[in-house]
């Protein structure tokens, strides 16, 4: 379980990081992700015009299409499928959390 730890992760080190996970998981991963979203995009764009003291911590925000596809046709992932996936959305907390089970 990866629960909000890869949202810190830029898309392409976070599909790494997922690609290391499922080679020593045997069943599946759970995670969250940050999911990339008009509004969540305009929020990410404004907040890096603030001085970086002042802003709130990095996220990188994944496209879930983005997901899908690397899932679908990365090599790493070809013993994988998509299981349960959820958009979590509380205030100005936003996620997606989603299961890969092996097939």
């Amino acid at each position: 379980v990866a629960m909000d730890s890869l949202i810190h992760y830029e898309s392409e080190d976070g599909l790494r990081t997922l690609a290391a996970m499922a080679e020593t998981v045997t069943t599946s991963i759970v995670f969250t992700f940050a999911p990339k979203t008009p509004l969540l995009a305009a929020m990410h764009s404004v907040g890096q015009l603030f001085p970086r003291g002042n802003r709130s911590p990095a996220i990188a925000p994944m496209a879930l299409s983005q997901l899908q596809r690397a899932v679908a046709s990365q090599p790493e992932f070809t013993e994988w499928e998509m299981a349960r996936d959820f958009r979590v959305s509380r205030g100005f907390y936003i996620s997606h959390a989603m299961e890969l089970t092996r097939k």
